[in-house]
Parts: structure tokens; C-alpha cells; sequence
């Protein structure tokens, strides 16, 4: 009965740590904005963010190559490529719900350190492309 529980419990655990687990982070956007214009944000901000090139660099600075156990930074471009997501939805304010633009990637429960890490690096892209200044960090 002992080895059974183990058993169980150990399946449970697994079957939790690969769950679908995406991670982003959403960028308020004008609520006057049309729906549109929104659409078209999004569209350039996803064809910017996941170009080839752009990736291959995003796989460099996160050093998906050794967290991924891949063979290059080409074959993280590539993963990430597939895991990208930049969308429209809305975030939770002190003012209420505001029109944003999520940017991540979509990873499993286990990878979520390094998913935030990839999240976090495109806000960074993000913030050159629009020409915003970054928030200050906090120390």
C-alpha cells in the first residue's frame, strides 16, 4: 500500500510539473484606441519581436541552449518561435480593467523560471521598439 501512495503521489506530482503554464506580461495600451489599431499593434509587435534574428538573440541572452538542452541558438529561435505569444486582453488596474497587450511565452509549470526570464527580455525589446523609456528598477 506504501509503494502505491509513493507511486501516486509521484504521478501527481509529474502530471502537475507538465501542465500548460504561459507566462506574460501585459502592456497597457489607450483604451480609446479602435479595435484596429489595436489588431495592427499587435500584428507589428509580433512580426518584430519574432523575427528570425531577433530570437536568435533572445536565445543568446537567456541562454536557452543550456536550459533547453538544445543544439543552438538557431534551434531556440526556432522553439521559441512556436512558444511566442503578443495578444490582446486586459489587465486588472487600481482603476479597473484597462486594454493590454500580452507579451510572453507559452511553456509548461516547470519551466516557469525560465519562461519568466524570456518574458521579461521581450518587455525589454518591447521598450526599444516603441521608443518607451524602461522602468526604473527597484533595488
Amino acid at each position: 500500500m506504501l509503494l502505491l501512495g509513493g507511486g501516486g503521489v509521484f504521478g501527481l506530482v509529474r502530471y502537475k510539473q507538465t501542465r500548460p503554464h504561459p507566462v506574460w506580461v501585459p502592456l497597457p495600451i489607450n483604451p480609446e484606441l479602435s479595435t484596429e489599431k489595436r489588431d495592427e499593434i499587435v500584428k507589428d509587435l509580433k512580426a518584430k519581436l519574432g523575427a528570425r534574428e531577433a530570437l536568435i538573440q533572445l536565445s543568446k541572452d537567456v541562454g536557452l541552449v543550456e536550459k533547453w538542452h538544445l543544439a543552438s541558438d538557431a534551434a531556440g529561435a526556432g522553439e521559441l518561435e512556436k512558444r511566442l505569444i503578443v495578444k490582446t486582453g486586459e489587465m486588472d488596474t487600481p482603476m479597473g480593467k484597462m486594454p493590454a497587450i500580452h507579451i510572453g511565452v507559452r511553456g509548461n509549470r516547470k519551466e516557469s523560471k525560465v519562461s519568466g526570464e524570456i518574458a521579461m527580455q521581450l518587455m525589454k525589446e518591447v521598450w526599444k521598439i516603441l521608443g518607451i523609456s524602461p522602468p526604473a528598477e527597484k533595488k
